[in-house]
Protein backbone atom coordinates (compact mmCIF):
# COMPACT_ATOMS: atom_id res chain seq x y z
CA UNK A 1 0.00 0.00 0.00
CA UNK A 2 3.03 2.14 0.97
CA UNK A 3 4.06 2.40 -2.68
CA UNK A 4 1.22 3.90 -4.01
CA UNK A 5 1.06 6.90 -5.56
CA UNK A 6 -1.23 9.47 -6.50
CA UNK A 7 1.58 11.26 -9.10
CA UNK A 8 0.32 8.76 -11.12
CA UNK A 9 -3.56 9.62 -10.99
CA UNK A 10 -3.24 13.04 -10.61
CA UNK A 11 -5.63 15.20 -12.67
CA UNK A 12 -7.41 12.13 -14.32
CA UNK A 13 -11.36 11.87 -14.35
CA UNK A 14 -11.41 10.80 -11.52
CA UNK A 15 -9.60 13.87 -9.69
CA UNK A 16 -11.81 16.35 -11.71
CA UNK A 17 -14.80 15.05 -10.35
CA UNK A 18 -13.60 14.62 -7.08
CA UNK A 19 -11.75 17.86 -6.70
CA UNK A 20 -15.59 19.78 -9.08
CA UNK A 21 -17.49 18.18 -5.97
CA UNK A 22 -15.43 19.01 -3.34
CA UNK A 23 -14.81 22.61 -3.98
CA UNK A 24 -18.95 22.73 -4.84
CA UNK A 25 -19.60 21.18 -1.04
CA UNK A 26 -17.06 23.61 1.16
CA UNK A 27 -17.85 26.93 -0.58
CA UNK A 28 -21.84 25.59 0.03
CA UNK A 29 -20.66 25.06 4.03
CA UNK A 30 -18.75 28.33 3.95
CA UNK A 31 -22.10 30.22 2.52
CA UNK A 32 -23.62 29.37 6.00
CA UNK A 33 -20.86 28.12 8.86
CA UNK A 34 -18.34 30.68 10.14
CA UNK A 35 -15.72 28.23 10.13
CA UNK A 36 -15.04 24.65 9.30
CA UNK A 37 -13.17 21.91 10.92
CA UNK A 38 -11.78 19.37 7.60
CA UNK A 39 -10.12 16.40 7.95
CA UNK A 40 -8.68 14.90 4.74
CA UNK A 41 -7.77 11.14 5.33
CA UNK A 42 -5.64 10.35 2.52
CA UNK A 43 -3.70 13.51 1.88
CA UNK A 44 -1.17 12.89 -0.37
CA UNK A 45 1.64 15.28 -1.05
CA UNK A 46 -1.12 17.78 -2.68
CA UNK A 47 1.05 18.79 -5.75
CA UNK A 48 1.96 17.51 -8.93
CA UNK A 49 3.77 18.42 -11.77
CA UNK A 50 3.17 17.75 -14.69
CA UNK A 51 6.86 16.95 -16.22
CA UNK A 52 7.54 14.83 -13.16
CA UNK A 53 8.05 11.13 -13.96
CA UNK A 54 4.54 9.86 -12.18
CA UNK A 55 2.63 12.09 -14.23
CA UNK A 56 4.44 12.05 -17.50
CA UNK A 57 4.51 8.46 -17.53
CA UNK A 58 0.96 7.48 -17.47
CA UNK A 59 -0.01 10.63 -18.90
CA UNK A 60 -3.68 10.40 -17.00
CA UNK A 61 -4.66 13.88 -16.84
CA UNK A 62 -4.76 13.78 -20.67
CA UNK A 63 -8.27 11.50 -19.82
CA UNK A 64 -9.50 14.28 -17.30
CA UNK A 65 -8.18 17.88 -16.57
CA UNK A 66 -6.77 18.31 -20.09
CA UNK A 67 -10.25 17.28 -21.73
CA UNK A 68 -12.08 20.46 -19.69
CA UNK A 69 -9.47 22.80 -19.69
CA UNK A 70 -10.71 25.13 -22.41
CA UNK A 71 -14.55 24.32 -21.40
CA UNK A 72 -16.48 26.42 -23.47
CA UNK A 73 -20.15 25.20 -21.74
CA UNK A 74 -21.69 27.32 -18.36
CA UNK A 75 -21.67 25.03 -15.75
CA UNK A 76 -21.03 26.97 -12.66
CA UNK A 77 -19.58 24.47 -10.85
CA UNK A 78 -17.07 23.79 -13.60
CA UNK A 79 -16.43 26.93 -14.45
CA UNK A 80 -15.96 27.99 -10.76
CA UNK A 81 -13.46 24.71 -10.54
CA UNK A 82 -11.07 25.85 -13.17
CA UNK A 83 -11.09 29.10 -12.09
CA UNK A 84 -9.81 27.91 -8.88
CA UNK A 85 -7.27 25.56 -10.31
CA UNK A 86 -5.88 28.40 -12.45
CA UNK A 87 -5.67 31.18 -9.15
CA UNK A 88 -3.55 28.64 -7.52
CA UNK A 89 -1.64 26.81 -10.02
CA UNK A 90 -0.29 29.92 -11.53
CA UNK A 91 -1.50 29.32 -14.98
CA UNK A 92 -1.70 25.52 -14.79
CA UNK A 93 2.38 24.65 -14.16
CA UNK A 94 1.10 21.72 -11.91
CA UNK A 95 -2.31 19.96 -10.76
CA UNK A 96 -3.20 20.61 -7.07
CA UNK A 97 -4.27 17.62 -4.92
CA UNK A 98 -7.28 18.13 -2.41
CA UNK A 99 -5.42 19.15 0.32
CA UNK A 100 -3.96 21.88 -1.79
CA UNK A 101 -6.76 22.71 -2.82
CA UNK A 102 -8.55 23.36 0.39
CA UNK A 103 -5.70 25.05 2.09
CA UNK A 104 -6.13 27.71 -0.73
CA UNK A 105 -10.20 28.28 -0.47
CA UNK A 106 -10.29 28.00 3.44
CA UNK A 107 -9.83 30.89 5.99
CA UNK A 108 -8.27 31.61 8.93
CA UNK A 109 -11.21 30.33 10.79
CA UNK A 110 -11.32 26.92 9.34
CA UNK A 111 -9.10 24.32 10.88
CA UNK A 112 -7.12 21.81 8.53
CA UNK A 113 -6.45 18.13 9.75
CA UNK A 114 -4.62 16.62 6.54
CA UNK A 115 -3.44 12.96 7.38
CA UNK A 116 -0.96 10.95 5.40
CA UNK A 117 0.66 7.62 6.51
CA UNK A 118 3.12 7.69 3.81
CA UNK A 119 6.78 9.40 5.02
CA UNK A 120 7.47 10.47 1.89
CA UNK A 121 4.13 11.80 1.13
CA UNK A 122 4.10 13.20 4.49
CA UNK A 123 7.26 15.13 4.32
CA UNK A 124 6.36 16.51 1.16
CA UNK A 125 2.81 17.83 1.97
CA UNK A 126 4.40 19.62 5.39
CA UNK A 127 6.45 21.18 2.55
CA UNK A 128 4.00 22.27 0.13
CA UNK A 129 1.78 23.43 2.60
CA UNK A 130 4.14 25.50 4.82
CA UNK A 131 2.83 28.84 3.99
CA UNK A 132 -0.77 27.64 5.26
CA UNK A 133 -1.21 28.41 9.49
CA UNK A 134 -4.18 27.08 9.95
CA UNK A 135 -3.28 23.01 8.75
CA UNK A 136 -2.03 20.56 10.83
CA UNK A 137 -0.53 17.81 8.98
CA UNK A 138 -1.07 14.18 10.57
CA UNK A 139 1.60 11.24 9.77
CA UNK A 140 -0.68 8.24 10.63
CA UNK A 141 -3.69 6.37 8.71
CA UNK A 142 -6.61 8.61 8.15
CA UNK A 143 -8.81 5.93 9.17
CA UNK A 144 -7.26 5.21 12.41
CA UNK A 145 -7.44 9.26 12.76
CA UNK A 146 -11.43 9.05 12.79
CA UNK A 147 -11.84 6.16 14.89
CA UNK A 148 -10.30 7.96 17.93
CA UNK A 149 -12.37 11.24 17.21
CA UNK A 150 -13.59 12.32 20.76
CA UNK A 151 -15.45 15.57 19.61
CA UNK A 152 -18.45 13.48 18.32
CA UNK A 153 -20.57 16.13 18.13
CA UNK A 154 -18.47 18.57 15.83
CA UNK A 155 -19.52 19.42 12.67
CA UNK A 156 -16.75 17.57 10.58
CA UNK A 157 -16.63 18.01 7.00
CA UNK A 158 -14.24 14.70 6.67
CA UNK A 159 -13.12 13.94 2.97
CA UNK A 160 -12.28 10.12 2.78
CA UNK A 161 -10.23 9.17 -0.50
CA UNK A 162 -8.37 6.23 -0.17
CA UNK A 163 -5.92 4.40 -2.71
CA UNK A 164 -8.35 0.93 -2.82
CA UNK A 165 -5.15 -0.56 -3.39
CA UNK A 166 -6.16 -3.25 -1.00
CA UNK A 167 -9.29 -4.55 -0.41
CA UNK A 168 -9.43 -3.63 3.52
CA UNK A 169 -9.68 0.05 2.61
CA UNK A 170 -13.64 -1.29 1.27
CA UNK A 171 -14.04 -2.72 4.50
CA UNK A 172 -13.17 0.12 6.09
CA UNK A 173 -15.50 2.36 4.06
CA UNK A 174 -18.42 -0.46 5.87
CA UNK A 175 -17.00 0.32 9.23
CA UNK A 176 -16.78 3.86 9.35
CA UNK A 177 -20.44 4.16 7.93
CA UNK A 178 -21.48 1.95 10.19
CA UNK A 179 -20.66 4.53 13.09
CA UNK A 180 -22.39 7.36 11.36
CA UNK A 181 -25.20 7.78 12.80
CA UNK A 182 -23.65 7.02 16.26
CA UNK A 183 -20.49 8.78 15.82
CA UNK A 184 -21.01 11.15 12.97
CA UNK A 185 -24.60 12.46 12.95
CA UNK A 186 -23.72 16.10 12.50
CA UNK A 187 -20.73 15.39 10.11
CA UNK A 188 -20.93 16.47 6.60
CA UNK A 189 -19.06 13.52 4.60
CA UNK A 190 -17.63 12.68 0.81
CA UNK A 191 -16.37 9.75 0.25
CA UNK A 192 -14.61 8.86 -2.90
CA UNK A 193 -14.43 5.10 -4.80
CA UNK A 194 -12.98 4.00 -8.09
CA UNK A 195 -15.33 1.83 -10.65
CA UNK A 196 -12.82 -1.60 -10.97
CA UNK A 197 -15.60 -3.49 -12.19
CA UNK A 198 -19.12 -2.89 -12.53
CA UNK A 199 -20.37 -6.09 -11.45
CA UNK A 200 -18.66 -5.82 -7.91
CA UNK A 201 -19.35 -1.24 -7.59
CA UNK A 202 -23.16 -2.79 -8.05
CA UNK A 203 -22.42 -5.52 -4.67
CA UNK A 204 -20.91 -2.18 -2.74
CA UNK A 205 -23.71 0.37 -3.44
CA UNK A 206 -25.79 -2.25 -2.64
CA UNK A 207 -24.00 -3.12 0.35
CA UNK A 208 -24.46 0.77 1.56
CA UNK A 209 -27.74 0.96 0.91
CA UNK A 210 -28.94 -2.23 2.86
CA UNK A 211 -27.11 0.04 5.95
CA UNK A 212 -30.38 1.96 6.16
CA UNK A 213 -28.24 5.17 6.70
CA UNK A 214 -30.70 7.99 5.83
CA UNK A 215 -29.28 10.82 3.42
CA UNK A 216 -26.88 9.59 1.28
CA UNK A 217 -26.56 11.18 -2.59
CA UNK A 218 -24.44 8.91 -4.99
CA UNK A 219 -22.95 10.25 -8.30
CA UNK A 220 -20.99 7.81 -10.73
CA UNK A 221 -19.55 8.72 -13.68
CA UNK A 222 -18.66 5.61 -15.62
CA UNK A 223 -16.02 6.54 -18.67
CA UNK A 224 -14.85 2.98 -20.20
CA UNK A 225 -16.80 -0.37 -20.80
CA UNK A 226 -16.41 -3.45 -18.27
CA UNK A 227 -13.06 -4.59 -20.11
CA UNK A 228 -10.75 -6.42 -17.52
CA UNK A 229 -7.92 -5.45 -20.00
CA UNK A 230 -7.91 -2.23 -18.89
CA UNK A 231 -7.95 -0.38 -15.38
CA UNK A 232 -10.25 2.00 -13.69
CA UNK A 233 -13.72 2.15 -15.06
CA UNK A 234 -14.78 5.01 -13.95
CA UNK A 235 -15.49 6.30 -10.33
CA UNK A 236 -18.37 7.73 -7.71
CA UNK A 237 -18.78 9.70 -4.70
CA UNK A 238 -21.17 8.95 -1.40
CA UNK A 239 -22.21 12.39 -0.26
CA UNK A 240 -23.49 12.17 3.22
CA UNK A 241 -25.51 14.58 5.73
CA UNK A 242 -25.83 17.46 3.12
CA UNK A 243 -29.68 18.44 3.10
CA UNK A 244 -29.12 21.23 1.02
CA UNK A 245 -32.21 20.60 -1.66
CA UNK A 246 -29.91 21.97 -4.64
CA UNK A 247 -27.40 19.55 -4.38
CA UNK A 248 -29.22 17.22 -6.30
CA UNK A 249 -30.05 19.60 -8.67
CA UNK A 250 -26.81 20.99 -10.05
CA UNK A 251 -24.93 17.40 -9.48
CA UNK A 252 -27.12 16.10 -11.72
CA UNK A 253 -26.67 19.22 -14.43
CA UNK A 254 -23.05 18.57 -13.72
CA UNK A 255 -22.27 15.08 -14.02
CA UNK A 256 -24.45 14.64 -17.13
CA UNK A 257 -22.12 17.92 -18.80
CA UNK A 258 -19.05 15.80 -17.30
CA UNK A 259 -20.52 12.80 -19.21
CA UNK A 260 -20.41 14.75 -22.25
CA UNK A 261 -16.64 15.93 -22.26
CA UNK A 262 -15.08 12.90 -20.24
CA UNK A 263 -16.40 10.18 -21.97
CA UNK A 264 -15.72 8.93 -25.64
CA UNK A 265 -19.26 7.41 -25.78
CA UNK A 266 -21.82 8.74 -23.92
CA UNK A 267 -24.66 6.53 -25.34
CA UNK A 268 -22.48 3.35 -23.70
CA UNK A 269 -22.28 4.82 -20.42
CA UNK A 270 -24.54 6.29 -18.24
CA UNK A 271 -23.81 8.68 -15.39
CA UNK A 272 -25.78 8.54 -11.81
CA UNK A 273 -27.25 10.30 -9.20
CA UNK A 274 -29.35 9.33 -6.55
CA UNK A 275 -30.43 8.81 -2.88
CA UNK A 276 -29.45 5.48 -1.76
Amino acid sequence: MLSYKHGYHAGNHADVLKHIVLIYLYNLLKKHDKSITYIDTHSANGIYKYTSRYMDKTKEYKYGIDKLENYSGNNKLIINYLRVLKKITKNNKFYPGSPFIISNISDVKDKLYLCELHNNEFKNLKKNLSKFNNVKIINKSGFDYIKKLTCINNNFFILIDPSYEIKDDFKEIYNFIDNIELKFQKAKILIWYPILNYYENDIFIETIRKKGISNILNIELPILKDDDSRGMKGSGLLIINFNNKLIFKNLKLLIKELNLYLTDNIDVFKPKVRYL
